[in-house]
């Protein structure tokens, strides 16, 4: 199909240049004042019922629709093999059997482990809801304990009666200036100590010091009921919290862990439980068996794919065109396909994806297309194999039956305005604007303006 549309464009330049040539002598001719001995020759060519088709050529080749790598995910020595290439297998089917490192006996006593494990976990959990419980029956006694130390607390400090001197002071405050008045008193009186108990000015300073020491321990008094209160108080909060903690069970950061321990411990369990001492491989999917890397008593590694499978039940190809014909490659345009072992056959199918970039092949940017194949274009039974090159017609636009005429016979009057001259039965050129659909290098689709039938010129050659 490329081959076909290189031949035509070579024809269609060496047409214009022949017919751009005869006008060119002819303006010549007539501008120079040189009669010819014979009248120039017309071209025309009749209007035809056609089609016309617009398309991009690229390569593509056949890929899978699904295609998924098996193994093992652990390592050990392969026992049993029941996968070929090119065999036909169904989901769920087994491939492969595979003897593992560990034995029966391994298996077990992890399994017993794991099983201690998560008894281990569930009896602390259990612990940790007793506990809870209990702190929250202790903090519901303390509440009450301290409840009862605050009223008394209170009811003590409301009935004592605080000496005027100090009754606008703070606790601390009358504490410490007492305290200091009372030093004072007591080191007023201590030269007048040893006098005789009836010197009057020794009596003086000895009642000073004790109304000082009385004030002082009043101070003092007041201060200690004020720290029990206070006291009272901290501990009735602290019993407070304590219930708020454990009123709904156990702390949380203590049963998110705990909890945490027992579902791991529960995990190692699932884990331990799963383990086989031989393992099996199972199809995944209905399809084909693209290769297998393996033999029967190979030692393979945890994660190798040691078979791959294709769904090829019905066959996309991955298409490049040039960059150039982006514009003619659109999810949902048809595709004609004829493969390099198949030159006989035509195939059809449509884009169903067209990727968002270009890529670069042998160093020139192109356009990536997906196209599935029709159905009915396979035969019963058909497969295609992965890998299979094809040549790719991507039809961006088509027309049937329609009325086509030679490119150089349109002619341009404007912005989107076309003519043709038409040859009347009187042999004279007439203008006739036409409407145009499609257009390749040879012909255009006139859409109205010109019937199937009429004659019309495509150019002029002057002979001499």
């Amino acid at each position: 199909m490329k081959n076909k549309r290189i031949v035509w464009i070579i024809l269609v330049f060496l047409l214009i240049a022949i017919v751009g040539g005869g006008f060119y002598y002819y303006s010549n001719l007539n501008q120079s004042g040189v009669t010819s001995t014979e009248e120039p020759e017309m071209q025309t060519s009749v209007a035809n019922r056609g089609d016309i088709v617009i398309y991009a050529s690229g390569t593509g080749q056949v890929v899978p629709v699904y295609e998924i790598g098996l193994g093992f995910d652990q390592g050990g020595t392969l026992i049993e093999l029941n996968a070929q290439e090119g065999q036909l297998v169904t989901k769920d089917e087994l491939l492969a059997r595979l003897q593992t490192e560990k034995t029966e006996q391994e298996i077990a006593a992890s399994i017993s482990s794991a099983e201690l494990a998560v008894t281990k976990a569930k009896n602390l959990l259990e612990e940790l809801y007793s506990a809870a419980e209990e702190a929250k029956t202790q903090a519901l006694s303390d509440i009450d304990t301290y409840t009862q130390e605050v009223r008394d607390a209170n009811y003590t400090l409301y009935n004592y009666t605080i000496p005027t001197a100090i009754s606008n002071m703070d606790a601390d405050e009358a504490v410490s200036q007492t305290g200091l008045a009372l030093d004072q008193a007591i080191l007023a009186f201590e030269p007048y100590r040893y006098y005789s108990e009836y010197d009057e000015t020794r009596e003086e300073l000895l009642e000073d010091v004790n109304e000082a020491q009385a004030l002082y321990d009043s101070a003092v008094t007041r201060q200690n009921y004020e720290y029990k209160l206070e006291i009272a108080k901290a501990n009735f909060a602290k019993a407070q919290k304590e219930y708020e903690t454990y009123k709904d069970g156990p702390a949380k950061k203590d049963l998110l862990e705990s909890e945490g321990e027992l579902a791991n411990a529960q995990a190692n369990l699932r884990i331990a439980q799963e383990e086989k001492s031989i393992l099996e491989l199972l199809s995944k999917i209905d399809g084909t068996v693209l290769s297998v890397d393996v033999v029967v008593g190979a030692t393979i590694n945890g994660g190798d794919t040691i078979i791959t499978i294709a769904d090829l039940s019905q066959p996309t190809l991955e298409v490049y065109v040039d960059e150039t014909d982006l514009d003619k490659v659109a999810v949902g345009n048809q595709a004609e396909i004829v493969f390099d072992a198949l030159p006989e056959k035509i195939f059809y199918g449509e884009v169903i994806l067209v990727s968002p970039g270009l890529v670069e092949v042998s160093n020139v940017n192109a356009v990536r297309a997906v196209v599935r194949i029709n159905e009915d274009s396979l035969s019963p039974g058909m497969t295609l194999p992965s890998g299979l090159n094809a040549a790719v017609d991507i039809i961006a636009a088509r027309s049937e039956k329609t009325v086509l005429i030679p490119v150089e016979a349109l002619r341009e009057l404007g912005d989107d305005e076309y003519g043709v001259f038409i040859v009347g039965e009187d042999g004279k050129l007439k203008l006739r604007p036409v409407e145009v659909g499609l257009m390749d290098v040879t012909f255009v689709e006139i859409t109205s303006g010109i019937e199937a039938g009429e004659e019309v010129t495509t150019g002029i050659v002057s002979t001499k």
